[in-house]
């Protein structure tokens, strides 16, 4: 029997922000009616239901669906947090005491225009103040997770990074949330990457790419996805599978590619 739940991301909607942010009841709306249990924000969606989290809560409960993860995606490019970085962790660390199942899922957000510069110092930096949010967020019972990106200024982008990345995850108590699409377009093979480091996995991210790098609906691209679900079934996976569809099909039509997604993955379970 499987134990594995599935949610979907805001960032369908966010790739048409100027419409959808804020407009939480109609994402839920939307990812309940595709077949999703849960929900993973990125803070700039919820608007004020970031600042108001009993008004969430309250939403949340009476759609039947459940808040997965909070993304937060900051710099992270110096040894220490900057005080604007170690406030906006803090918040969210806050935010989640209110949701303690729900899973504190950081990103890099890519701002240095030369990834090469300097890479191995920003990156020993980065996981330097990655390790320090982790371990603010065990305290207060969060479970936090690194979520490693492709844009071509990312510095964990390819497996000689994803080496530096988990000898730093594995000294701390931050897990790794594996996102299928970065992986692929870092020329990554996602499925032995999880087989490898299936103990640090405790959140997971689906999307698609075609073999010409180019985001894809789910099940239009290249992923092999039922063989990633097979073996997180077979070894007891118990967390979240996180649908995040980037494909110029959500900036067409944000709602119907979420509803696409949910049908293909009940067809992959």
């Amino acid at each position: 029997m499987s134990h594995i739940a599935y949610g979907g991301q805001t960032y369908p909607w966010q790739m048409n922000i100027e419409k959808f942010h804020g407009q939480v009841p109609h994402m839920v709306d939307t990812l309940v009616q595709a077949g999703f249990t849960g929900i993973e924000a990125e803070i700039c969606m919820l608007e004020d239901y970031y600042t108001d989290w009993q008004r969430l809560k309250a939403l949340l409960d009476e759609k039947g669906i459940v808040l997965a993860a909070l993304a937060v995606h900051e710099p992270w490019l110096l040894p220490r947090e900057t005080e604007e970085e170690y406030q906006a962790a803090n918040q969210a660390i806050e935010f989640l005491t209110h949701f303690p199942a729900a899973k504190l899922m950081l990103g890099h957000a890519a701002e240095d225009p030369i990834r090469e510069h300097n890479l191995r110092e920003k990156q020993d930096n980065q996981m330097s103040c990655i390790r320090a949010i982790g371990q603010r967020a065990a305290e207060r019972g969060i479970v936090s997770v690194f979520h490693p990106n492709s844009t071509p200024n990312s510095i964990f982008r390819y497996e000689e990074d994803y080496q530096i990345m988990f000898d730093a995850l594995y000294q701390c108590e931050v897990g790794y949330a594996p996102d299928i699409g970065h992986m692929l377009n870092g020329n990554i093979d996602p499925l032995a990457v999880i087989k490898q480091h299936r103990d640090k996995v405790r959140h997971v991210h689906f999307k698609d790419m075609d073999a010409s790098h180019v985001w894809a609906a789910m099940g239009k691209g290249i992923g092999d996805f039922k063989s990633i679900i097979d073996f997180l079934n077979d070894t007891d996976y118990l967390g979240w599978i996180i649908v995040e569809d980037e494909s110029p099909d959500a900036v067409r039509d944000s709602d119907a590619v979420v509803l696409a997604d949910g049908l293909y993955i009940k067809a992959s379970r």
